[in-house]
């Protein structure tokens, strides 16, 4: 071989060699990778629970879509709250000491427990009404810290919640707020509530709280004192636990309730208005990806949806002797019979 023509053939080569090489490097970075990586993930209700298997299912198909499965490169540590946020906690200091990679946390109490537990570990929220409000992150663009994730746009939820209640019954004055005082998505809704969206639609609120069992039976006792002309129920463990009882109480009362969770209205309130809960865990895995893969959760900013769905409960409004004007079912994604 001519020595130019070898030059020639080794200048290739290493060419070759490095963009081999490059190649690897991008392939390594695009791919999960080998070692198992640890995700702890904070619910409310059990997996028996359908609206806790149909989240728990979008975590882990989202997490498949992205490399992620369990028994290969992932083990996912689940832990689930039960009737009482008062575990979250516990249940956030566990999943600190099996020193996991990210903790994605379904709600406003999950993340304040998890916080509290690690400034190191990334935290990915899944569904929390104003995070900056709730010193979760300095700003939506610029988290600043160890959160990031999904955070709602509640404030123009709970305007059409009111809406729909005048829509079905435009007489109604008084309008009583089922909340969770030691929950700060929970009291900043309720704020907004009362200071923005009822003097905007001549509406007075009662505000109800409920932060502990035992409050649910001094709630329908406040309720039936007061008598306010129908129901807006927030959304917490507790609330998402005893959420029948609140459904069986509203009916006997005659109320028509309102919430912003589809699984509410699945077990008998009147109507939701609000996330589509399964949409923003999916969503929410992107950021456990990124995340894996190397990113900076305080570089990460934080997501909003715009993704709504509105449910009515037949039902219930014919246990309530209501009828649901044919405009307002028409445009319901889903109506329960």
């Amino acid at each position: 071989m001519k020595r130019r023509g070898f030059i020639r053939f080794l200048g290739g080569a290493a060419l070759a060699t490095v963009l081999l090489a490059a190649f690897s490097t991008s392939l390594a970075w695009s791919q999960p990778p080998d070692k198992p990586r640890r995700v702890g993930v904070l619910l409310s209700a059990s997996l028996s629970d359908p609206g806790t298997k149909r989240t728990w299912e979008a975590l882990v198909d989202a997490l498949r879509s992205h490399g992620w499965e369990e028994g290969r490169n992932l083990v996912l540590e689940g832990r689930f709250a039960g009737p009482s946020a008062a575990r979250f906690p516990e249940l956030a200091a566990e999943l600190v000491a099996l020193k996991v990679d990210v903790i994605v946390a379904s709600n406003s109490q999950s993340v304040e427990a998890a916080r509290r537990k690690t400034a190191t570990i990334p935290i990915v929220m899944v569904n929390v009404t104003d995070p900056v409000k709730s010193g979760f992150v300095a700003s939506l663009a610029r988290p600043g810290g160890n959160i990031t994730g999904m955070a709602n746009q509640m404030e123009i939820v709970v305007g059409k919640h009111f809406e729909l209640l005048k829509e079905i019954k435009p007489g109604i004055e008084r309008v009583g707020i089922i909340y969770v005082p030691d929950n700060a998505g929970s009291v900043n809704t309720l704020k907004y509530q009362q200071e923005q969206m009822a003097p905007r639609l001549g509406l007075i609120v009662l505000p109800i709280p409920v932060s502990k069992p035992d409050d649910i039976d001094d709630a329908f006792a406040t309720i039936r004192r007061e008598r306010p002309q129908a129901l807006h129920s927030h959304l917490s463990t507790i609330l998402y636990a005893h959420r029948a009882k609140i459904a069986a109480f509203a009916i006997d009362q005659r109320l028509p309730t309102v919430s912003a969770f589809s699984g509410l209205t699945r077990d008998g309130l009147l109507m939701s208005y609000g996330y589509d809960t399964v949409a923003h865990m999916r969503h929410a895995v992107s950021f456990v990806d990124r995340i894996l893969k190397g990113a900076n959760p305080a570089e990460l900013p934080v997501e909003q949806l715009d993704r709504f769905e509105f449910i009515i409960n037949l039902k219930t409004a014919k246990a309530l002797e209501l009828t649901i004007p044919p405009t307002l079912l028409a445009r319901a994604d889903e109506v329960i019979e």
